[in-house]
């Protein structure tokens, strides 16, 4: 399996999602490709782990996106104009059969545009869906 990841969406963007994916990369056996700002992603991970990418796991890569969209953003406008963000990279990724699966902790209404107009429907869904994760108290 290939995970695209979204490494600049998000509140905690990219520190949470690198971090993130590097834990994982220990417990799954699934390539994890980090889209996003290759000199930043670079730069974390020597910060937080002292190394290189390479050096972490070879199942760990980068797809360098020089742009992002924000929260603030309009979904359409951001989707349509940022064609360098990692989220229209990522979606671009996905529908090119260059990865399994893509996930994004970033703007959802741009989440859910891109996937609409970038990726398409499977034949028979009318609306797409977003998936939360559900913990018990």
């Amino acid at each position: 399996m290939r995970i695209l990841l979204d490494a600049m969406g998000g509140d905690n963007a990219p520190d949470a999602n690198i971090k993130g994916a590097v834990n994982a990369i220990h417990k799954i056996k699934a390539e994890v490709i980090l889209v996003g700002k290759e000199e930043i992603i670079r730069s974390k991970i020597k910060e937080f782990y002292g190394k290189e990418i390479e050096e972490i796991s070879d199942r760990l890569t980068i797809k360098n996106a020089t742009e992002t969209i924000e929260m603030e953003d309009t979904p359409t406008v951001a989707i349509k104009h940022k064609k360098d963000s990692s989220m229209v990279v990522g979606f671009k990724m996905l529908k090119e059969d260059e990865g399994d699966v893509f996930i994004s902790a970033g703007n959802s209404g741009a989440l859910l545009t891109g996937a609409t107009l970038l990726v398409g429907r499977i034949k028979g869904i009318d609306r797409p869906a977003l998936a939360r994760n559900f913990t018990s108290l």
